[in-house]
C-alpha cells in the first residue's frame, strides 16, 4: 500500500484543484461550442461573434429580429451562468425605404 502525499482521490497532484487558467480554458471551450450551436443550430446565425474577454463574454453582430437577439442572448446567459455576458447584438433594419434613392 502506498501513500502519495499531495495526491487526492482524483489522482492529480495538488488534489485536482482548478487554477484560473483552467477556468478560462473551460470558458473558451464552452464558448466555442456555443458559437457552433448558434451558427449550426435552429437559429443558424452566422453573423454573431462570441468573444471571451477575461471572465466575461461579449456577443456582437447583426441578427434579423429582436426575437432572434433575445433567443441568442438568453441561450448564452443560461449556458454560461456565472460569467458576465454583454449582449451587443444589433437588429437589422429590414423595412422598406420611406423615400426614393437619388442616383444623380
Amino acid at each position: 500500500m502506498s501513500n502519495h502525499a499531495g495526491e487526492q482521490a482524483s489522482g492529480a497532484p495538488g488534489g485536482g484543484r482548478r487554477t484560473r487558467d483552467d477556468t478560462s480554458d473551460n470558458l473558451e471551450y464552452r464558448a466555442a461550442h456555443l458559437r457552433e450551436r448558434i451558427a449550426g443550430g435552429p437559429l443558424g446565425e452566422l453573423g454573431v461573434r462570441l468573444e471571451v474577454r477575461g471572465e466575461a463574454v461579449l456577443l456582437t453582430g447583426t441578427v434579423p429580429s429582436a426575437q432572434c437577439r433575445d433567443q441568442i442572448c438568453g441561450l448564452v446567459d443560461r449556458e454560461l451562468a456565472g460569467h458576465p455576458v454583454h449582449c451587443d447584438l444589433v437588429v437589422a433594419d429590414a423595412s422598406s425605404p420611406d423615400h426614393a434613392e437619388d442616383l444623380a
